[in-house]
């Protein structure tokens, strides 16, 4: 039996785990590749460069673009952003050429995450744009 290890993974995928995952949070050195400030793609200004804007080669940019700006517009329910995201995400990922499985995961992973962590973000985005 023969071990699996991050060499033999990057032989295999001619990569690491996060080329297999074709992983691209949009950043680089702490600043947006596309020039728009941090927290402008997936994620907050603190957590852009950890949160992919690309999962599984699939862009799902537009989609957190929206959803922040629904968080951003005073009286938006959050409920209603949340699930417009994985609506929105379903929809980008399909016109894309995902696969039902591939975009279903992906939508789950952000939903599943804006429901968790969410909560600070619209807070404060509300407290902004309702002031």
């Amino acid at each position: 039996m023969q071990d699996c290890n991050i060499e033999l993974t990057r032989q295999v995928h001619g990569g690491g785990f996060w080329d297999f995952l074709n992983f691209n949070s949009g950043t680089s050195s702490g600043i947006r590749n596309d020039g728009n400030a941090l927290g402008a793609g997936c994620g907050t200004v603190k957590s852009d460069a950890f949160v992919p804007d690309v999962l599984f080669g699939i862009d799902v940019s537009q989609a957190c673009y929206q959803h922040d700006q629904s968080y951003l517009t005073c009286g938006f329910s959050r409920s209603t952003a949340d699930t417009n995201l994985t609506n929105n995400i379903l929809n980008d990922c399909s016109a894309q050429g995902g696969n039902a499985l591939t975009c279903n995961i992906i939508a789950a992973a952000y939903g599943i995450s804006v429901s968790l962590f969410g909560a600070r973000a619209f807070k404060e985005a509300q407290e902004l744009s309702c002031t």
